[in-house]
């Protein structure tokens, strides 16, 4: 028999019993989207983990404070990190920039009218390069000299100006922030809002000496990010970082320094890593999906031998070789598998912008690279499950095959 006569017959039979074929293909069809739709998740959670830190150069460096080892309240005994501490950075070879930020929620108020949890930065002047262009919309954001002389001068989000000042021009006006009066000089450009939970827009940024001395305090741990000339510079700045602050900590030769240096790198590896662990992970509960798809079809067609016992009986009398009928059960399996790949490759492309649609926190790239593995998966499915019912069949007695009813 040609490779032609056979997919014809295998396909005959597949469209003699469509919804038994169309079930038996259920599994397969559900693994293949599964793949499909993991893939372009696990894909889109890289590419925003790699995009987040894009701009942010592979050159920086964070410090934060070491949670020290103990038991009970113990262990929170960590020494803040202080603004102060901070300026001490600027000295130490290799580094070119510092930027100390603190950040907390307040109420802002205008005459009677408030905004409650409204994000309240400080930030040192030169924070501002760090931006996108076009930052401030109208007015000016803080100069050193305001940083240093400790001004209570605020730029505001769109949100803040919207509420406090509606149709008005907040520049020039004053707001209070925890009974403190501050004097808006800047207006923030509307910003994006990838998280529908986090409203970007409803901040206040000031200088961060202010920040620290009039709304925080002075024990208040910072955040820092340091920059440093070269990549190669890392590990000697990351060596003088960690010396500088067993220095101003008092920390004892013989106990771990309580700050860690940590560079953006290995943080965007580690989130990556992690994305692809959870990839995996759904992606190992696809697979399963497919195998109990390839038991429904070694099950459909061991039936499907035994309801064509006197067909395979009257082809092997009349000279079919036994490498025929393999080859028509063979084709029959992968043609089954290979039909549930095609409709899982479908429901899987269709799925993906659903999935984004409905939850604009998810982040999905298909990768076309997917479509022919899921093929192949399919396919191999096929030949792995189909290949014992046609070995099964070739090998039937044909006296017996024929006097079977």
């Amino acid at each position: 028999m040609h490779l032609i006569d056979s997919l014809q017959t295998a396909l005959e039979s597949l469209a003699n019993n469509k919804l038994r074929s169309f079930l038996t293909a259920l599994g397969i069809i559900i693994g293949v989207a599964s793949v499909i739709v993991m893939v372009a998740l696990g894909t889109g959670a890289q590419e925003a983990v790699q995009s987040r830190f894009r701009g942010l150069g592979s050159t920086d460096l964070t410090i934060s404070t070491r949670r020290q080892p103990g038991f009970g309240n113990q262990a929170a005994l960590t020494k803040s990190i202080t603004y102060e501490e901070t300026l001490g950075l600027k000295d130490l070879p290799s580094i070119v920039m510092v930027q100390a930020s603190l950040s907390g929620t307040s109420s802002v108020v205008r005459g009677t009218e408030s905004l409650d949890d409204t994000t309240i930065q400080g930030v040192a002047a030169d924070w501002i390069t760090t931006q996108n262009p076009g930052y401030v919309a109208s007015g000016e954001f803080f100069t050193a000299y305001d940083v240093e002389d400790k001004s209570r001068v605020a730029v505001i989000g769109q949100t803040v100006a919207q509420q406090l000042f509606p149709g008005e021009d907040p520049i020039g006006q004053e707001i209070r922030v925890n009974r403190l009066r501050f004097e808006v000089i800047g207006l923030v450009k509307e910003l994006d809002r990838p998280d529908p939970r986090v409203d970007p827009n409803n901040s206040v940024v000031i200088p961060i000496a202010t920040a620290v001395n009039d709304l925080f305090g002075r024990d208040r741990s910072v955040s820092v990010r340091v920059r440093v000339q070269n990549e190669s510079d890392i590990p000697a700045a990351t060596t003088a970082i960690l010396n500088y602050f067993r220095q101003v900590h008092d920390t004892p030769d013989n106990q771990q320094e309580d700050v860690q240096v940590t560079s953006l790198s290995q943080i965007t590896q580690a989130q990556s890593e992690s994305a692809q662990t959870f990839s995996l992970l759904v992606i190992g509960m696809a697979i399963v999906s497919l195998i109990v798809g390839g038991i429904g079809i070694m099950n459909v067609m061991m039936v499907s031998v035994t309801e064509r016992t006197r067909e395979i009986g009257v082809r092997l009398a009349i000279g079919a070789r036994q490498w025929d009928i393999v080859q028509q059960f063979l084709i029959e399996a992968v043609a089954l598998s290979l039909s549930g790949g095609v409709l899982g490759v479908a429901v899987g492309i269709l799925t993906i912008p659903l999935l984004t649609r409905y939850r604009s926190d998810l982040a999905a790239t298909l990768t076309w690279q997917s479509i022919p593995e899921a093929f192949g998966v399919a396919l191999m499915v096929g030949v792995v499950f189909g290949l014992y019912p046609a070995i099964r069949a070739s090998r039937l007695d044909p006296m017996e095959a024929l006097r079977y009813e």
